[in-house]
């Protein structure tokens, strides 16, 4: 193989591995939410006020869960984008760029005294080529070194991911007891109105109205106060 081909072939090598790695790295997101998901979930339906031992347990696994999965998520956005810094991948300048430094080495090689046309090709060629070859030779190595500390704090995401999986594994041991002592006690919540509230009702019922004043009472009952009758519905009712 030819050293530029090779040199081609490592370039475009490690661009297809960067869209891997950043491809790749979906996975980690939807555990790490999963798992962080799990650990409100317990914390929220968990009785801290039942049993002493079992709730220092528990507070203590969701300390050590919490700092692994936060330790997780830190290795997760170096692998994306290490902060602020970033990761700076380097390209091959583009074509019309390149071609105009082609052209100005040819009008530079014609410039000079004895020159023909045929020669002047053929030096901008070899030095174009010479150029060509140094930047993919720099572009690969960047961009080796980019994907290698991605690839890195993937490794170092995974792995704390793994020990936050564990650790919340371990909090199913008193989140279950207590879900099992607990387990169908009533939760109704008993509410006490203190103030009477007067309530206007208009019942309308073809030509009879009735007219209430309703008070509710401590207990929950109703009183029926005041009751008026249209005095034509009362003599179609003797009639």
């Amino acid at each position: 193989m030819e050293q530029e081909a090779f040199y081609k072939d490592q370039y475009d090598k490690t661009l297809d591995r960067k869209n891997e790695i950043n491809t790749s790295l979906s996975t980690p997101i939807g555990i790490l939410t999963a798992l962080l998901a799990g650990l409100y979930f317990a914390s929220t339906n968990f009785d801290f006020s039942d049993n002493k031992f079992l709730s220092i347990s528990f507070i203590v696994i969701s300390v050590v869960s919490i700092c692994l999965l936060g330790k997780s998520i830190y290795h997760l956005i170096r692998a994306f984008s290490d902060f602020h810094n970033g990761y700076d991948y380097a390209y091959l300048n583009d074509t019309d760029v390149l071609d105009a430094y082609y052209q100005g080495l040819v009008n530079f090689y014609q410039s000079q005294p004895n020159s023909t046309l045929a020669g002047s090709i053929a030096e901008a060629k070899k030095e174009f080529d010479a150029y060509l070859l140094q930047e993919l030779i720099k572009s690969a190595g960047i961009n080796q070194k980019n994907n290698k500390s991605k690839i890195f704090q993937r490794f170092q995401c995974h792995q704390y991911m793994i020990y936050a999986l564990i650790a919340l594994s371990l909090l199913i041991i008193p989140f279950g007891i207590d879900f099992g002592v607990n387990k169908g006690k009533d939760k109704v919540q008993r509410v006490k109105i203190d103030s009477v509230i007067p309530v206007n009702l208009n019942i309308k019922y073809k030509d009879t109205v009735e007219r209430l004043n309703i008070k509710t009472h401590c207990n929950g009952r109703s009183k029926k106060t005041n009751t008026s009758t249209n005095s034509n519905d009362k003599g179609r009712r003797k009639s």
